[in-house]
């Protein structure tokens, strides 16, 4: 699977009607759509912003909208783009300037869909990592060795907590506990939901 890490844009006219298109990221449904909101704002004038998202919660959930155009002709076709490409966690948005010249069915999913892989060539794209955190106790002697394998293994450090022993909370990318639990043969390691 695939992620966008820089959003992107483009711009097609076809038969003088105009298509914008953005690549959105987004880890929720709502932030999307608050981003779409934003996106149709500053487009007031515009016929239509159509689009299609898919975000990763335990599933893969597909949303889309065709915004008034004929069912099937622009969400989907957007869905359809990311689909193909395994990209999760982000969105395709199109907004349309209408030229006066109907597309037809064939034409408007044609458009929409150039616009929308306009806007992912624009983008900058990467391999999705799936993160899980864990708290770990450790003893402070152990503490720096323990920062240099969570790093080595791709890791993040969240937040360190001096108390008693350290409580160090960490993000690492799925199956790299077991290098760290490998380490560390006694670690108190516990997964956070």
């Amino acid at each position: 699977m695939l992620i966008i890490t820089s959003e992107g844009k483009s711009e097609l006219v076809v038969n003088k009607s105009k298509f914008i298109g953005y690549s959105i990221i987004s880890k929720s449904r709502e932030q999307f759509l608050d981003r779409v909101g934003e996106i149709k704002k500053n487009n007031s004038s515009s016929s239509h912003t159509v689009f299609g998202l898919r975000i990763k919660k335990n599933i893969i959930e597909p949303h889309f909208s065709d915004d008034g155009e004929p069912s099937g002709t622009a969400g989907r076709p957007l869905i359809n783009i990311l689909e193909s490409k395994k990209i999760i966690n982000c969105g395709l948005a199109v907004v349309r300037y209408y030229g006066g010249i109907n597309l037809g069915m064939g034409g408007l999913a044609r458009a929409y869909s150039q616009a929308g892989i306009g806007a992912l060539i624009n983008s900058k794209i990467a391999i999705f990592i799936n993160y899980n955190n864990y708290k770990i106790l450790i003893e402070y002697n152990k503490l720096e060795k323990l920062i240099n394998v969570i790093y080595k293994n791709k890791g993040k450090i969240n937040e360190k907590k001096f108390k008693e022993k350290v409580e160090v909370f960490i993000s690492l990318p799925s199956g790299a506990e077991k290098l760290v639990k490998e380490e560390f043969k006694m670690i108190d390691m516990t997964l956070i939901k």
